[in-house]
């Protein structure tokens, strides 16, 4: 019952890539709800880090070297101190009907920058397909 009391109380985490909006509770509970044999895969850090600009120096990051519209600010003493590398990031197909499946790292990217800093291999993340990305969707047009 305490969980769910939490849940309620919890405010919604979302990840932004304009227009778009990703609910990841709802990414959660398709995960949770929908096991598939596939969902659970190993990542390599040091690729996925590099190619979000989250392997630069804490001083890189501040000075924007790194892709914000990607990832966004970057708490550092959370990244360091506050994540669990062991929970799985989340990935979801954001490619169009009829292309090569093309994933994008919709919750984790601290759990990415602490394993990164730290030199940590490979990390488990949850995929969704392409169909269950456009389930967790929302369009917002910002003015």
């Amino acid at each position: 019952m305490q969980d769910d009391q939490e849940q309620k109380q919890r405010k919604g985490q979302y990840f932004h890539f304009e227009p778009f909006v990703y609910d990841i509770d709802a990414a959660l509970e398709i995960i949770r709800t929908e096991p598939r044999p596939d969902r659970l895969q190993e990542i390599d850090v040091v690729v996925w880090a590099r190619s979000l600009g989250l392997d630069k120096s804490r001083e890189e990051i501040l000075q924007g070297s790194s892709i914000p519209l990607l990832i966004g600010e970057v708490d550092e003493q959370y990244a360091r101190t506050q994540v669990d590398l062991s929970v799985p990031l989340i990935f979801a197909d954001l490619s169009q009907e009829g292309e090569e499946p093309g994933y994008m790292l919709i919750d984790g990217t601290h759990r990415l920058r602490r394993a990164s800093i730290e030199g940590v291999a490979k990390l488990p993340v949850f995929l969704l397909d392409r169909v269950e990305a456009l389930r967790i969707r929302d369009v917002k047009f910002y003015r």
